[in-house]
């Protein structure tokens, strides 16, 4: 199922003048870097994308080495009105087919001569809510508890650290030091 027709798909407010509505004829070689989602609301998701090209003179931007620069995160479209399942999905199978890429859930990084980078995003195929459902639901829970553990494991380091720094009689000063060091 393709993205418009879950919920309401509403523009962003810079869309009209943003470089994700170019298309290869105003800006050759234009493609889609990475994408994220960000959650809104329980009902609500900003799909945001960044945009790499060629631009005209390199000299005046930084480019990698390949002679392609990347825009920050620009906003392309918000989706409201969508069930909270739905929203979960796309909040987390859209960056994964922007990063495959290659025709993968129906996407092309690529823009062409008449379809712009919001044409591309729009045309993600994705699966049906009702077959992903529980595997979605497994997902979420595992992630989830990944998130615990490694805040677990992070507040582990943190106590292993003090009782390093206490057992060496290390100064506030020195634990700086050391802090800056290893970061």
């Amino acid at each position: 199922m393709a993205i418009p027709k879950l919920g309401l798909i509403q523009p962003s407010e810079h869309s009209p003048d943003s470089v994700l509505q170019e298309t290869s004829d105003e800006k050759p070689n234009l493609r889609v870097g990475t994408a994220r989602v960000e959650r809104e609301s329980p009902n609500t998701v900003l799909i945001e994308t960044t945009a790499r090209y060629k631009p005209n003179d390199e000299d005046a931007h930084e480019t990698d080495r390949w002679g392609y620069t990347e825009t920050a995160y620009l906003p392309a479209f918000r989706i409201t009105d969508l069930t909270e399942t739905e929203a979960d999905l796309i909040e987390h199978f859209v960056p994964v087919a922007v990063d495959e890429a290659g025709g993968f859930a129906n996407f092309r990084e690529t823009a062409t001569k008449t379809n712009s980078l919001i044409d591309r995003l729009k045309a993600i195929e994705l699966p049906d809510v009702d077959d992903v459902a529980d595997d979605l639901e497994n997902y979420l829970n595992t992630k989830e508890r990944a998130e615990e553990l490694d805040a677990k494991i992070e507040q582990t380091d943190q106590l292993i650290d003090e009782i390093v720094y206490e057992l060496y009689g290390l100064t506030d000063e020195e634990i700086e030091i050391v802090e800056e060091a290893v970061s």
